[in-house]
């Protein structure tokens, strides 16, 4: 029998220190309730000492992924090994202009509010959640794409939350202090969970990993298990993070009318070089096409 295996939780702040406690103190409230009287009391109150408009305002976009998640419609994605998160993490964002026009077209349409501004526009909208196997803490990631074009993200790790902007990517991801490392790192690591679904639909299962051990993980109808393609897994089996040539690989969309069959689809395309021998220079996606023109000629 497999060994049983917990799996991080995402919003675990929300769900055990805002609404555990507001729900002691209103146990006949709803959970929309409870919302709504946590929302306004966190803009009601007074700043705390180090506190901004900034760090309020993110309070309120995890509160309300939360309110998302107590409603089954925050998509769970169970990572079964560790190094699928590193993978991702650590993929260059290469081909950003053309996942943003996956997610456009692909993505959901809801009405955003802003909530300093008070204005409301509509947004296609990424929400998902990410549980890792023996981590304590999971990840909950909001990616809009707003009218001039760019891309947001939202995310909520513990009691941490960030915002970053395609807009001020370039600009952070050559910084190296921590803040920026992890905005960098988190911006990254949302896009490329999407690409890798889209990429790898093999490695995409319904429903909680098999080995979930019953403890507090979500177990709503909108869960997906995600395990490493063998794709991009080194032949010996050796950790990723001890593979400097996986990091050079990226996703990208094919957009050009030159692939007929496969236009529109989402592809890795990697470097390899094992053992500092050259096995692979570059996974070209125009290799099925060349096959098939050289075979032709050669008939």
């Amino acid at each position: 029998m497999a060994r049983k295996v917990y799996y991080s939780k995402p919003l675990k702040y929300f769900w055990q220190h805002l609404y555990r406690t507001q729900k002691k103190f209103t146990p006949d409230f709803t959970d929309d309730q409870i919302f709504t009287l946590l929302r306004r009391n966190i803009l009601a109150a007074p700043m705390g000492a180090f506190e901004t408009p900034e760090s309020r305002s993110l309070v309120i976009s995890g509160l309300e992924l939360w309110r998302d998640d107590y409603k089954g419609e925050l998509l769970h994605i169970f990572f079964l090994d560790k190094q699928l998160r590193d993978f991702l993490e650590k993929t260059p964002l290469s081909d950003l202009d053309g996942i943003k026009k996956f997610l456009y077209e692909n993505g959901q349409s809801k009405d955003v509010i802003h909530l300093y501004s008070k204005e409301q526009f509509e947004s296609v909208v990424y929400r998902f959640a990410l549980h890792l196997p023996y981590e304590a803490d999971g990840y909950a990631f909001s990616l809009s794409l707003e009218n001039d074009g760019s891309v947001e993200l939202y995310f909520s790790l513990g009691e941490n939350g960030g915002r970053m902007s395609d807009k001020f990517y370039a600009d952070v991801n050559k910084k190296g202090d921590e803040v920026s490392l992890t905005l960098s790192k988190m911006f990254r690591l949302a896009i490329n969970t999407i690409a890798y679904m889209n990429c790898f639909p093999d490695c995409v299962a319904d429903g909680v990993p098999k080995n979930l051990f019953e403890r507090s993980e979500d177990k709503s109808a909108r869960n997906f298990t995600f395990q490493l393609s063998e794709k991009i897994r080194d032949i010996d089996n050796s950790q990723l993070s001890k593979i400097p040539h996986f990091r050079k690989g990226h996703f990208r969309l094919l957009q050009s009318d030159y692939f007929v069959n496969k236009k529109g689809q989402i592809i890795f395309v990697a470097e390899a070089m094992v053992k500092g021998k050259a096995k692979t220079v570059s996974m070209s996606p125009e290799t099925d096409d060349f096959s098939s023109n050289a075979a032709s000629t050669n008939n």
